[in-house]
């Protein structure tokens, strides 16, 4: 790995799914590895990723896929990406450089002390998983999120600054704390009402729904393996969020109980310029 140049002998995707895929496609794209290996649970998925072009090398072996890597990603469930880092504790050299790209951060980088770690969290992706929907343009224009162990490691942190913003994509450094604060309220929090609107709606009335249910629901068709992962690992945070939220609603609750439309409205009226600066920041 030369540090002025950002290109890799050997990078390792494992997990290779919908943001796997894509790192895969972008890495090859920009040329930043003279090869791309990708670790696989599954045989048919590995001959898959191979045929279509996201690695260039696939392995069911995972020693055999981390062995002589410069770069290791880590784009599983956090549960799976914490158990994969203490096999790699035993079997890389500690100049071999890891990330994830986990939706929470506080105990992977926990896990990961010592390492040659940083994370990372691109926030991008969708509500549909596999790398049949991973393309080589998901990263530009998103923000990644890297979440250094204190300020130890600047060339390793200047090394995926680099990384991601080949991609175009933006990046900003804060704490596995800050991060796991801020998402529990940005991106926890709308999966997890988003899970319990759908839930709360009685099958037989599922059949009268429009456009607003089915659009506030989307990513409700996220995975649940993955999301129940993300939940569990950031409990503390996204219990806080989900208390705020209940505040919400007992507001409108009153409001409504109090039958002033003059209120409804300005409190309504409050919420869509929230809604409004969020499009114009986006």
């Amino acid at each position: 790995m030369n540090d002025t140049k950002i290109h890799f002998k050997k990078i390792t995707i494992v997990g290779v799914g919908l943001i796997g895929g894509s790192l895969g496609l972008s890495i090859k794209e920009q040329k930043l590895s003279d090869k791309v290996v990708g670790y696989f649970r599954d045989k048919e998925k590995l001959a898959f990723g191979i045929q279509n072009g996201f690695v260039d090398e696939g392995t069911t072996d995972f020693i055999k896929a981390i062995e002589d890597s410069d770069l290791i990603f880590l784009c599983s469930p956090v549960r799976d990406i914490i158990l994969k880092l203490e096999i790699i504790k035993k079997n890389c050299s500690c100049k071999t450089l890891v990330t994830d790209t986990g939706s929470t951060k506080k105990k992977i980088v926990e896990a990961a002390r010592g390492m040659n770690f940083i994370g990372s969290h691109p926030l991008a992706g969708s509500e549909h998983s596999g790398m049949h929907h991973a393309r080589k343009d998901l990263f530009n224009n998103a923000l990644c999120v890297l979440t250094p162990q204190g300020k130890k490691n600047q060339p390793a942190l200047k090394v995926l600054k680099n990384f991601w913003a080949s991609f175009g994509a933006r990046t900003c450094v804060m704490t596995p704390e800050k991060h796991d604060h801020l998402l529990a309220f940005v991106s926890h929090l709308p999966h997890a009402i988003a899970f319990s609107l759908i839930h709360s709606i009685p099958d037989s009335y599922a059949k009268f729904s429009a456009g607003g249910l089915k659009d506030t629901t989307r990513i409700a068709l996220s995975s649940p393996e993955l999301w129940s992962d993300i939940f569990l690992s950031n409990k503390k945070e996204l219990i806080t969020a989900i208390c705020g939220f209940k505040k919400e609603l007992m507001i409108l609750e009153q409001l409504l109980a109090k039958n002033k439309r003059e209120n409804l409205v300005s409190h309504l009226k409050a919420c869509q310029k929230r809604r409004l600066g969020l499009v114009a920041k986006s």
